[in-house]
């Protein structure tokens, strides 16, 4: 049987003022084991902490327990206190006799019942303690950072920077996560591109990190500091050296693509032969390459000219572009979708493009918005009934220094709210 040394704290009077604490420390006296048993106004205080190592050391302690507060308050004080003394510090238990029962208890009577009970609990689990010493294991200084988002890539740099090597795992073709797909970031209204690129590109360029996009993490063993972890390349079916990112590689895949593609129907039957001798007028431009019939490589410029001609793209005019360059309905739309310069409803023969992005917003941007809201009667993204104008906002026009800065077509115009109607007559009688 250790010999046990207990020590029990007033905490002032958060504990005395419920707890018995003379006849708790005259009880606990008596316990099996106890060879030391007294209290003070404050264990924790330097005075109370030297009463233990005293004790420790006269006694010959094998074992102590401070009946106080919480233990995730002190455990650590009264560990490091008894270790100096030559005592394992977990031969020590903290009992709780403050959360734990003066302040949840109003009878005095019963409250130091309790307080008796959770002290002889804890000197029964002493008796059972055994020393402990640390372990110490070498570290293998890398680090695996698992997901390429705005917050793998930050911490991969932050522990590369740091001097360490950093593998960074992205199950992905590329890095650049759901912040990627964001038009808008709070609260600068920055586009995501903007923040999220020179990142990017850091990483990318990073002596201390080591990128691994379109994997997967397959089995992780080991321990702390020594982890194994087994990592899944998902085969690209190219030679990455050569790569250069232009993405045609994915139309030609025959593992992807399915290798009998669907007729393209026959749209050219629904729409009216002067609208058919329009569009046979633009794509023939394009025919000297294949006569008669363009590749697909001169869909955006197809595009471009049916846009200019049309003001937006019809949609009897996606359908017919589709049928003569024998190119998907779904590809012309992934196009046209994909630039802002196209669109699917018709804009104004003016388009009015307000800048957001940080300067220009510092500036007043918003109320110059208002501006063209209110005299125009529309909204962003809207046309007036007339088809003069397209009112849209960007978030940069590259020229912050000029902010709040508006273009009209492709005109540039540093703008004030005062300035607004006379833009609009300008363009309105041009």
């Amino acid at each position: 049987m250790k010999r046990i040394g207990v020590f029990i704290c007033h905490c002032g009077i958060n504990i005395a003022a419920t707890v018995d604490v003379n006849k708790v420390r005259d009880e606990i006296s008596k316990y099996p084991g106890v060879v030391h048993c007294e209290d003070y106004k404050y264990m924790c205080s330097e005075p109370g902490q030297l009463m233990v190592k005293n004790a420790v050391k006269e006694k010959g302690l094998e074992g102590t327990i401070v009946a106080a507060c919480s233990p995730t308050l002190h455990e650590t004080t009264f560990r490091r206190t008894v270790k100096t003394v030559g005592l394992n510090p977990y031969l020590f238990e903290s009992a709780n006799i403050r959360e734990q029962c003066s302040w949840v208890h109003s009878d005095k009577e019963k409250a130091t019942a309790k307080a008796i009970k959770i002290i002889q609990g804890m000197i029964e689990k002493v008796h059972l303690n055994e020393p402990l010493v640390p372990v110490e294991v070498g570290v293998t200084r890398r680090a695996l950072v698992i997901g390429g988002g705005i917050a793998g890539m930050q911490t991969a740099l932050d522990i590369a920077n740091g001097g360490h090597e950093v593998l960074l795992v992205e199950k992905d073709p590329s890095i650049g996560g759901h912040m990627a797909q964001l038009s808008e970031t709070f609260p600068t209204l920055d586009c995501s591109q903007c923040i999220m690129t020179p990142k990017m590109v850091e990483v990318g360029q990073h002596e201390k990190i080591k990128l691994l996009t379109y994997s997967e993490i397959e089995e992780v063993s080991g321990y702390v500091g020594n982890f194994k972890v087994k990592i899944k390349k998902k085969p690209r079916y190219i030679d990455f050296d050569k790569c250069t990112g232009c993405g045609e590689c994915m139309n030609a895949c025959p593992v992807r693509n399915e290798p009998q593609l669907q007729p393209i129907p026959a749209y050219s039957k629904e729409i009216e032969p002067k609208k058919l001798q329009l569009l046979d007028n633009i794509i023939s431009r394009y025919s000297s390459a294949n006569p008669g019939s363009p590749g697909k490589e001169m869909l955006i410029q197809i595009l471009q000219d049916v846009n200019l001609r049309y003001n937006y793209l019809p949609d009897y005019a996606l359908k017919y572009v589709s049928e003569r360059l024998k190119v998907s309905l779904s590809l012309v739309y992934h196009v046209a979708t994909f630039y802002t310069a196209f669109s699917l409803t018709p804009r104004g023969k003016h388009f009015i493009r307000v800048c957001m992005g940080t300067a220009c917003y510092a500036r007043g941007a918003p109320r110059i918005l208002e501006e063209f809201e209110r005299q125009l009667e529309i909204h962003p993204g809207e046309t007036t009934p007339d088809l003069q104008f397209t009112l849209e906002t960007v978030n940069c026009l590259g020229c912050c220094a000029l902010g709040p800065v508006v273009t009209v077509d492709q005109d540039y115009h540093s703008v004030t709210t005062s300035k607004v109607g006379s833009l609009l007559k300008k363009y309105r009688n041009a």
